[in-house]
């Protein structure tokens, strides 16, 4: 059970992309400030050392260090955290995690699933952590120091049972916010007594801490009349740039005379110290190489390291120091070592140059940010378009005048980038003189000012103002309204400013809430709108409204309930941000007959539904005459009044009404399967019912996502497992049911993929050649691990080049789909090693593609070496040389080559050759 005595200190951390540290309060020696508590680590094999600060690095060493691990706490874990981890970065980097906290808020990636370290062939799957378990890895450790540290004399200090500030980017949404807490969770750290807190504010906090500084902001607020003053905090850590505007005002209620509220924050920015080091390392790949080639893996990560260290020595270097030339050598490999090291030189005022004008330009106070394909492709994160940090400040600030400017982050020790962006400040608002406010601790200050508020927190008045401000940003959900219910709209659930512990509860305008069937509920964020109450009415805006990942659910009624006329039944809105920052909604019944929370989706896959455009897909008119054609062979009971058609000529007498199946867009199929699937359990009536009932269900939902409540409907056809086949021992109906699999796939997620492919694995690997609907449906399943489409490759490979193999066609297309560099619906998680691209390429280069039945080879190959410009994605330069050559000389077509030369992105031809058939007209796929 939790002690409910009153905690001894107030802890506060600041989990970072390069570095976390934890600092705290004693209660009971206050007047020592927030302190940073000594982080011991393995510095080397061999030696340990206490830091203030733990580099946000994991190593899995194949054989553990052990000389004075007695002086290091007991962990379970095999994996290394910290310095020794950050040191193998370069020598080992398959084994090495980095940039956790990216990966955390990368909504294209299954953020619970198991991908780090990011395409590595060193360790196995099983071995591998998703970004919370090794975000939980850092937060762990954290426990585990200052429980060895502090709780083993005073069993009162655990850390259990003190209050704990987690900090996170204020630009983190909703989604990224509730991860952060479910590894804080995995880590043993105790929620109810967990607070979250924005970082720029944490840095804030941790300036006004003391007293000349509170005096300096006074005495600012007197040269201006007493007009508040507005203070900038730029945070630019080693993963992101978080800017915020805060405002100050004289307030005699207020502890310290100062009343403080936090005005605006940007939107998240994957921008910082890791985008500076990867330009600066492709910079010297192609001194090194001349640009005509990509460095191995190891090398590049070689190469990185000695950018990292290059740019933190030079960067402020000055005098004839900034003039010399400074070395860069990396070793090769193999028996002629000494001949395969290359080398170069860089100037530190080359290098100054290429940091300051590359990422902080000179600029007027009206540049935007450009919107452009982002050039840095590294680790498969979705680094920010423009690389210019002077253009996202201009566009953040927006003619908004600054006072005041509070500099934080490691990317921002060195003094000439501060000073150039004080400089930009100058150069925009010449007529006002924006003071800096001295942070002489800009890469621990995020940590020790959320201990401070944490001692804040439980001590207020007397300890100190704390900051207004609420919630970041205004929250809206889409609404559908107008005569025919029709128009989307948008209703403000959530002001911005908000604090938290607060509950609204909406009850106008009036909700109807669909139920007894699939509903979709987006939700928006508006960076720009400030004013807007709860309650408002507002037409969607694609310029102000950022969406958030949908939910797709059912709300269904409690057994006995009775059904409300046409499904809707009067609700209203109860929204509340608890005291961990996060939002929570739900729909309440006007009547007492209910409550739904609806939990948002922590990941934007395949399966969500795009934003509101205002464009909308019509079904054909004649669906109306179409249903009861389902109706009559798959309803309850027989209804004389419905037409007679046979479960074979079905899709034909379809057709009559609607046109040729090919042509029936997306309204129109999803139109059809609610009759279906209240007709599911009845296809049993007899083979060729159920033959049709599969065949036309597949081809009503395919691709399983793209369209809105797509997710629902899958959920729904999922009953299919449970309620099985009744006829499954008949081939037809085997072949349908995996046709049907196959076409929806999309739809599905990971634990049902996997699912699937348990039923197909014994046949693929034990029959002489399995059906084709079974390969066809093994490719289609995106979802599974790297290393079961590992073995599928290696298993399709060996029956495509049997020679009694008939079929040829099925091998072809499954291996182009698991081999591909872009996957249709799937993360970038689930690609396999470019390494097995070129392992099957030497099994079958030597074959003459010009011949039957090799010709399949081409279309396989320009989806297994297709161009992404992403390094750890992409096949060797001398492999695509040699594949371009023999895929020429093999008559492959423009397009084919093309996208293996050059970066081209996915069309619509591409989806329907990968897809194995044309899609439906006006279906929108949304890749993550």
């Amino acid at each position: 059970m939790t002690s409910t005595a009153r905690p001894r200190f107030c802890i506060g951390i600041d989990l970072g992309t390069t570095n976390t540290a934890l600092a705290y309060v004693d209660r009971q020696q206050p007047r020592q400030g927030s302190q940073l508590l000594l982080l011991p680590q393995w510095d080397s094999a061999a030696s340990i050392r206490q830091l203030n600060s733990l580099p946000s690095f994991a190593y899995l060493p194949e054989q553990p260090p052990r000389a004075g691990e007695n002086q290091l706490p007991a962990s379970d874990s095999p994996w290394l955290v910290g310095t020794l981890a950050r040191q193998q970065m370069s020598l080992h980097p398959g084994r090495v995690i980095h940039s956790a906290k990216s990966w955390l808020c990368h909504s294209g990636v299954d953020r619970n699933r198991a991908l780090l370290p990011w395409q590595s062939s060193d360790i196995g799957e099983n071995q591998r952590l998703s970004p919370v378990q090794a975000s939980a890895l850092y937060l762990d450790w954290l426990r585990r120091c200052w429980n060895q540290q502090l709780a083993t004399a005073t069993p009162e200090a655990a850390f259990e049972q003190q209050q704990i500030v987690l900090t996170v980017p204020a630009s983190f949404d909703a989604a990224a916010q509730q991860l952060t807490l479910q590894a804080a969770a995995l880590a043993g750290y105790p929620l109810e007594r967990l607070s979250l807190l924005e970082e720029p504010q944490a840095a804030f906090y941790h300036w006004l801490g003391q007293e000349t500084h509170l005096a300096q902001l006074r005495d600012l607020l007197l040269q201006r009349d007493g007009a508040a003053l507005q203070v900038l905090v730029c945070d630019i850590g080693g993963g992101t740039t978080d800017l915020s505007l805060f405002r100050v005002a004289s307030d005699p209620q207020q502890a310290g005379g100062l009343r403080f509220e936090r005005l605006a924050v940007s939107e998240h920015l994957l921008l910082g110290g890791d985008n500076i080091d990867l330009t600066l390392a492709h910079l010297l790949e192609q001194r090194l190489t001349g640009g005509g080639q990509r460095l191995r893996l190891k090398q590049w990560h070689q190469l990185l390291s000695q950018a990292r260290e290059l740019k933190e020595r030079l960067l402020d270097a000055s005098g004839e120091e900034a003039q010399r030339s400074y070395p860069v050598t990396l070793s090769g490999s193999g028996a002629n070592l000494f001949a395969s090291t290359q080398s170069c030189r860089i100037a530190a005022s080359e290098l100054q140059q290429l940091i300051l004008d590359g990422f902080f330009p000179l600029c007027d106070a009206d540049a935007r940010p450009q919107q452009q394909a982002a050039l840095l492709q590294e680790w498969g994160l979705p680094y920010a378009q423009d690389s210019a940090v002077s253009r996202h400040l201009a566009g953040f600030i927006a003619g908004q005048r600054v006072d005041a400017l509070l500099f934080n982050g490691g990317t921002l020790v060195p003094a000439s980038i501060r000073q150039r962006l004080h400089q930009l400040l100058s150069r925009w608002q010449p007529e006002t003189a924006t003071v800096v406010l001295e942070n002489r601790s800009l890469s621990l200050a995020v940590a020790q000012g959320a201990a401070r508020y944490s001692w804040i927190l439980g001590e207020q008045p007397t300890s100190g103002a704390r900051i207004g401000g609420g919630y970041a940003h205004a929250l809206y959900l889409e609404v559908l309204g107008g005569a025919r219910k029709k128009d989307r709209s948008l209703v403000c659930i959530l002001p911005k400013g908000l604090e938290a512990g607060r509950t609204l509860q909406l009850r106008e305008p009036a909700f109807d809430l669909l139920v007894n069937q699939p509903v979709r509920f987006q939700c928006c964020y508006a960076p720009r709108r400030t004013s807007d109450r709860a309650g408002t009415l507002l037409p969607w805006n694609a310029d102000e409204f950022r969406p958030l990942p949908p939910l797709q659910t059912l709300i269904q009624l409690p057994p006995g309930a009775a059904k409300p006329a046409n499904n809707r039944l009067p609700v209203h809105l109860e929204v509340s941000l608890n005291e961990l920052g996060l939002l929570q909604i739900a729909c309440v019944a006007n009547d007492g007959s209910g409550r739904w929370r609806l939990d948002f989706n922590l990941r934007q896959d395949a399966s969500g539904s795009p934003a509101p455009t205002g464009r909308r897909i019509e079904a054909d008119p004649a669906v109306s005459q179409a249903l009861p054609l389902i109706r009559s062979l798959f309803a309850k009971k027989k209804d004389p009044a419905l037409p007679e058609v046979a479960p074979k000529q079905l899709v034909k007498a379809l057709e009559r009404l609607l046109g040729p199946r090919e042509d029936w867009n997306s309204a129109t199929l999803r139109r059809l399967w609610p009759e279906l699937a209240e007709g599911m359990s009845r296809k049993a009536r007899s083979i060729d019912h159920e033959q049709a009932w599969l065949y036309l269900a597949g081809f009503v939902l395919r691709p399983g996502y793209g369209v809105e409540l797509d997710s629902a409907r899958i959920e729904q056809l999922w009953r299919l497992q449970q309620l099985g086949l009744a006829f499954g021992k008949e081939k037809r109906i085997e072949n349908q049911a995996w046709l049907l699999w196959r076409r929806v796939a999309g739809g599905l997620n990971a634990g049902r993929q996997q699912q699937l492919y348990a039923a197909l694995a014994d046949s693929l690997a034990n029959q002489a050649e399995p059906a084709a609907e079974m390969v066809y449906l093994a490719g289609a399943l995106e979802q599974l691990p790297p290393g079961t489409k590992t073995e599928l490759v290696r298993l399709f490979g060996r029956q495509l080049l049997r020679d009694r193999t008939r079929h040829h066609a099925p091998y072809f297309w499954a291996l182009g789909r698991l081999l591909a560099r872009l996957p249709l619906y799937a993360g970038p998680e689930t690609v396999v090693h470019p390494q097995q691209v070129e392992q099957f390429f030497r099994r079958v280069a030597s074959l003459d593609w010009r011949q039957p039945p090799w010709q399949g080879f081409p279309a396989l190959f320009a989806q297994a070496a297709r161009r992404t410009e992403q390094r750890d994605m992409d096949i060797s330069a001398p492999l695509r040389a040699e594949l371009l050559d023999k895929m020429r000389a093999s008559g492959a077509s423009r397009h084919q080559l093309t996208v293996v030369e050059r970066l081209v992105p996915l069309d619509d031809n591409d989806r329907t050759l990968q897809f194995g058939e044309a899609l439906p007209t006006g279906l929108i796929l949304v890749r993550s």
